[in-house]
């Protein structure tokens, strides 16, 4: 919200001039300046230019510092207007007038406040002359807003709340409260049980034709609710912009740690294969598509932070925007686009990706080169028998169970190599001149690693071949629980190597120092070299 003052009426224009010379030799005891602070509840007032009129700054508002100062006089009443039993966060107006009109409210209503106060002898604002002393060109407080996340936790708190009831009083679930969809047949919001979204969906960052900015309607809906709550001497969240757009206010705010799944007919498990939903696919065609992807809604689901991690613009199937050769819905991404964008969040790879920069993990995909997907790599996805669909289009319960059985053999495979076939010791001798040779605690490296991953689903699901943690540091030999030696393919000098592979000193330091860096070993340190290498007896 903002505004700025316009002036449409050259009769004004001399007694302005002289209020402002006269305002620019008034010591500004009214200003709000505090230097070096900086504040979450600047509001800039900032109304439309006035037809013709002459332009003068926008207001830098404190919207707390006023509150604070009505604390146990008024309310939010004494700015905002009601309207069906809720506040309209517009100053002293229900809907926006001309600029003219609106710049009237806020002088005559703003000032007389002041002057009020100014009689009372209580703190007090600008009053009439005092022009500059509110439109300012120089920022005299610096913003430290921060959006505030509504995630799993605070949906979960609304959402079990006593305080907030259902629309009608007797539905169990209180969604209707806040969930809703336009109605263009009524030009009206209206509840549909199980079609409630995320607010963004519609609420964007600007108004459109058809809805509020998210701002707007977050603070018409959140903060009128804790203000009638409050009222109702409930239990109420916070009605001051620094409770919620504060740093540290928001590190306060209760977390939920144990929380139930949201109620939304999501489903368990789901076969990624758009296709398969279609009547009228042939062999032939059949044969030019991938085989289906099993994917686990829920274990997904309880990783997320909330459903838009994923369905970032609605909650229908990907395949519904993101079409194989891309659509105008989807903004012309295709499936395969969108599932395998290696440096988006909201991409499968793209988001293992960044799964891999856990300690527990980089040690190991930190050193792995980025190289593009393979034959090979497609299948650790892809790996549902195109032969267990049967009949066209597939229903939706036979998809689910189809993803479901094949999760459930991918994730109960046992990846874990027998103590007994994992050699204790490596001694790595090879290159040793100056220093004794290094003894590599290898089974113990090895356990280690395992016990780090071992309740990490990802890491069940895609490291289902026994051998697969010894890809790690054997990440270009062939898949065996007896890989070869490092030396096999790295020489002693860098002359032996035309491809660009460091000699072998560099290798074994390479791997190593990378992997104790990445994932925070202390001991050894990864600088510390006489610790793996003694010096020999001169």
């Amino acid at each position: 919200m903002a505004q700025r003052l316009g002036l449409s009426s050259k009769k004004v224009i001399i007694p302005i001039m002289i209020l402002l010379i006269i305002s620019c030799t008034i010591v500004v005891g009214y200003s709000v300046v505090e230097p070096g602070k900086a504040r979450p509840d600047i509001v800039m007032i900032d109304l439309p230019a006035n037809s013709g009129g002459e332009q003068m700054p926008a207001v830098q508002f404190l919207h707390d510092k006023h509150t604070e100062s009505l604390k146990g006089k008024q309310d939010c009443s004494a700015c905002h207007l009601k309207e069906n039993n809720k506040f309209v966060f517009k100053y002293r107006r229900i809907k926006d007038g001309s600029a003219e009109n609106d710049m009237a409210i806020y002088h005559n209503n703003c000032i007389a406040c002041h002057l009020e106060n100014k009689k009372t002898n209580s703190p007090s604002g600008p009053l009439a002359g005092d022009c500059r002393s509110c439109h300012n060109l120089k920022t005299r407080i610096n913003s430290s807003w921060k959006q505030i996340d509504f995630n799993k936790s605070l949906h979960f708190r609304h959402e079990s709340s006593v305080d907030i009831r259902s629309l009608n009083g007797k539905d169990e679930l209180n969604c209707s409260v806040c969930h809703h969809k336009f109605d263009k047949n009524t030009n009206k919001t209206v509840y549909v049980k199980g079609e409630e979204e995320s607010c963004l969906y519609c609420h964007k960052a600007k108004k459109t034709e058809e809805a509020s900015s998210i701002q707007t309607a977050s603070h018409a809906a959140c903060v009128s609710c804790h203000q009638a709550l409050k009222e109702q001497a409930k239990a109420a969240g916070p009605v001051e912009c620094k409770s919620c757009h504060d740093n540290a206010e928001q590190k306060k705010i209760k977390t939920v740690k144990s929380i139930p799944r949201m109620k939304r007919n999501q489903p368990d498990t789901i076969l990624l294969a758009n296709w398969a939903k279609t009547p009228d696919i042939n062999e032939k065609t059949l044969s030019k598509q991938l085989n289906p992807v099993a994917f686990d809604h829920k274990a997904h689901e309880a990783k997320a932070e909330s459903c838009r991690s994923c369905h970032h613009d609605s909650l229908k199937p990907c395949g519904e925007c993101h079409t194989e050769t891309g659509s105008k819905d989807g903004g012309f991404v295709s499936i395969e686009q969108t599932m395998h964008n290696s440096k988006s969040q909201i991409s499968c790879v793209g988001c293992h990706k960044a799964a891999q920069l856990d300690k527990n993990c980089a040690g190991c995909h930190a050193a792995i080169p980025d190289k593009p997907l393979s034959k090979d790599k497609c299948i650790a996805c892809h790996s549902v028998d195109k032969k267990q669909l049967g009949a066209f289009p597939v229903s939706k319960e036979k998809r689910a169970e189809i993803a479901r059985r094949e999760l459930n053999i991918k994730m109960n495979i046992s990846n874990k190599i027998p103590d007994e076939k994992i050699p204790e010791k490596v001694t790595i001798s090879v290159i040793s001149d100056k220093y004794e040779a290094v003894t590599f605690p290898h089974r113990k490296i090895l356990q280690s690693l395992e016990s780090k991953i071992k309740d990490n689903k990802i890491a069940g699901y895609f490291h289902n071949d026994k051998t697969t943690l010894c890809l790690s540091c054997h990440h270009n030999g062939p898949v065996s629980s007896e890989p070869p030696k490092c030396a096999s393919c790295h020489g002693k000098t860098l002359n032996s190597s035309t491809d660009g592979r460091p000699a072998l000193k560099g290798a074994y330091h390479g791997q190593c120092i990378t992997c104790h860096q990445v994932m925070g070993i202390k001991e050894p340190a990864a600088t510390d070299c006489a610790k793996c290498h003694k010096e020999k007896n001169k």
